[in-house]
């Protein structure tokens, strides 16, 4: 069979199946394995509407929206200082990325009012090579020997 010959009839072939799956769904027909939908008296019945509030009845004062619970930003000198009343508490710190490990499981972040060391490996983290960089850091305080650090859950640059 030539090339021209096989390409008309998998063309040919194509059409038929195409042709086959378009009259089923003209036809409305429904597949064998899928369930028919329920009629509407099967549906279970909601209950009746209620009317709303005519504005009247609708408060004058604005309802004060929610706090967004989350870490605080603080500085770093704060930090140190506070030590152990924000102990566990998850905190938000920035600034410049002062040192770092080659890996980038730890580094040191300076703010101008001091420096901290942040240790990734506990949550199984590292960054790329950003000594330099600016960079915002979510972690929980720890101590340890008196030396406060943070336990960093994440870092954005």
């Amino acid at each position: 069979m030539s090339n021209r010959a096989l390409i008309l009839a998998i063309a040919g072939i194509a059409l038929l199946i195409l042709a086959g799956c378009s009259s089923a769904a003209a036809s409305n027909a429904t597949p064998a394995n899928s369930v028919a939908p329920a009629p509407i008296s099967q549906l279970p019945s909601l209950p009746p509407a209620t009317t709303t509030a005519d504005a009247t009845s609708i408060p004058s004062t604005p309802v004060p929206t929610p706090k967004e619970e989350g870490p605080t930003l603080y500085k770093i000198a704060d930090v140190v200082k506070d030590s152990k009343a924000l102990m566990g508490k998850s905190i938000i710190v920035e600034g410049k990325i002062v040192s770092e490990c080659g890996a980038g499981c730890w580094f040191t972040l300076n703010d101008g009012s001091g420096t901290i060391y942040v240790d990734l490996a506990p949550s199984n983290l590292s960054i790329p090579q950003k000594r330099g960089a600016k960079a915002r850091v979510f972690g929980n305080v720890t101590s340890e020997k008196g030396e406060t650090y943070l336990i960093g859950t994440k870092v954005e640059f």
